[in-house]
C-alpha cells in the first residue's frame, strides 16, 4: 500500500509543479485551442496539459520501480512492455495537438500502438474458455478494445474537467479493483494515473486554465485500457469483463452513442460533430459545473458496480446493464431534441445558475 500512495503522491506533484510551466510555454508559442465559430471560449487556452500527465505517470512509477525492490518486476514489466506503443500514442497526440491530423492518420496509429500492446502480453479475456483459448480472437479483440478505449476518452474530452475527472474515478475504480484482487503492480497504476489526473484537475476544472490535448485524452485512454485487460487476466470471467467495461461506462456510452447518431444521420463515423453527452447538457442551459455534477456521479455509480460485478456478483452486472440500456436512449433521444431545438431557457430542462462553459472540443 505505501508504495501505491507513493505513486500517487509524485504523480500529483509532477503534474502539479510541471502543468503552470507547460501552460506558459504553450501560451508563447502559441500552442492551444483558438476562439472559431465552434469554440465557446473567447480566448486561446494552451492544450498541452497531457506532457504534464505523462511524465507524472512514468516518473511516479519509475520511481517506485527503482526503489521497491519488491514492486520492481510488477510495476517495471508494465512500463517496459508499454513503453513504445504508449509512446507512439503520446507523439501521435503531441502530433495532433500542433498539426491537426486527420481522423484515419489517428486511427492508423492507435491501431498499431494497440496491436503491439496485444502481441506483447496485454490481453482482454471475456470469460468464455472458447473465445480466450484463440490467440488470434483474444489479440483482435485487445486491439479493438484499447483503440476504443483511447478514442472514448478523447471525445469525452470536450468540457473543462469532464475527462480528468471521469479518468480519476475510473482510475481510483481501477486501484480498488487492484486491491481486492492483490494486485499490487496494478494498483500502483491506477493511482498514478489518479495522481495525474487530479494534479490536472487543480488547472482544467471549470473555468479551465489549460486542456490536455489529445495527448492527455489519449494517454489515458490507452492506459485505462490497459488497465482494463489487466484486471481480466488477474481473475477471467465474463462478470470481470463486464466489470471492467462499467469502470469506463460514460466514455464507452459516448462513444456507441456518436457510432449510432452519426449512422442513423448517414454522415461518416469519423466526422467530429457537437451532440456529444456534455454538449447536449449544455444545449439544454446546464453551466460546466451542473454537467460535471451529473456526469460525475453517474460515473461513479458505475465504478462502484463495476467493481461488485470484479468480485463476481451477478446483480451489479445486471443493475450496470439495466442503467446502459437505459441511457442509451435517454440521451439518443435527447441529442435529437437538441439538434431540433435546444430550450431557450434551462428551466425547460434542468434549472441553471451558472454561466454557460467552454468547450475544448
Amino acid at each position: 500500500m505505501l508504495q501505491a500512495v507513493v505513486a500517487l503522491a509524485l504523480s500529483f506533484l509532477v503534474v502539479a509543479v510541471s502543468t503552470p510551466a507547460i501552460r506558459t510555454y504553450a501560451l508563447q508559442r502559441k500552442l492551444g485551442d483558438k476562439p472559431n465559430g465552434r469554440k465557446i471560449h473567447t480566448s486561446m487556452i494552451p492544450h498541452l496539459g497531457g506532457i504534464g500527465m505523462v511524465l507524472g505517470v512514468w516518473a511516479s512509477l519509475g520511481v517506485v520501480a527503482a526503489v521497491f525492490g519488491g514492486m520492481r518486476e510488477g510495476v517495471l514489466g508494465v512500463l517496459l512492455k508499454t513503453l513504445v506503443p504508449v509512446g507512439m500514442i503520446v507523439a501521435l497526440g503531441l502530433a495532433d495537438d500542433t498539426k491537426n491530423l486527420k481522423a484515419h492518420q489517428k486511427l492508423s496509429i492507435q491501431t498499431l500502438a494497440s496491436i503491439i500492446i496485444a502481441v506483447s502480453g496485454f490481453h482482454l479475456f471475456v470469460g468464455l474458455p472458447f473465445f480466450d483459448t484463440h490467440l488470434l480472437f483474444v489479440v483482435l479483440l485487445t486491439a479493438f478494445y484499447l483503440v476504443g478505449t483511447s478514442s472514448s476518452v478523447n471525445l469525452i474530452d470536450g468540457l473543462d474537467g469532464l475527462a480528468a475527472g471521469v479518468s480519476l474515478i475510473s482510475a481510483s475504480a481501477f486501484g480498488v479493483a487492484a486491491a481486492l484482487l492483490h494486485a499490487p503492480a496494478l494498483l500502483c497504476v491506477s493511482l498514478a494515473l489518479a495522481g495525474a489526473c487530479l494534479g490536472f484537475l487543480l488547472y482544467n476544472f471549470p473555468p479551465g486554465k489549460i486542456f490536455m490535448g489529445d495527448t492527455g485524452s489519449l494517454f489515458l485512454g490507452i492506459m485505462l485500457g490497459v488497465l482494463a485487460c489487466s484486471i481480466t487476466m488477474v481473475k477471467p470471467a465474463i462478470s470481470t469483463f463486464f466489470g471492467v467495461c462499467f469502470l469506463l461506462a460514460i466514455p464507452m456510452l459516448d462513444s456507441w452513442l456518436a457510432i449510432a447518431r452519426r449512422l442513423a444521420l448517414r454522415r461518416p463515423v469519423f466526422e467530429a460533430d457537437h451532440m456529444h453527452i456534455h454538449h447536449v447538457l449544455t444545449s439544454f442551459g446546464l453551466s460546466a459545473r451542473q454537467t460535471l455534477a451529473i456526469l460525475y456521479p453517474m460515473q461513479a455509480v458505475m465504478a462502484v458496480l463495476g467493481i461488485f460485478a470484479i468480485k463476481g456478483f451477478v446483480l451489479p452486472v445486471v443493475g450496470g446493464l439495466a442503467f446502459l440500456l437505459l441511457a442509451f436512449p435517454t440521451f439518443y433521444r435527447m441529442m435529437v431534441a437538441s439538434k431540433q431545438k435546444a430550450p431557450e431557457r434551462a428551466s425547460d430542462f434542468v434549472r441553471a445558475s451558472i454561466p454557460s462553459p467552454s468547450l475544448e472540443k
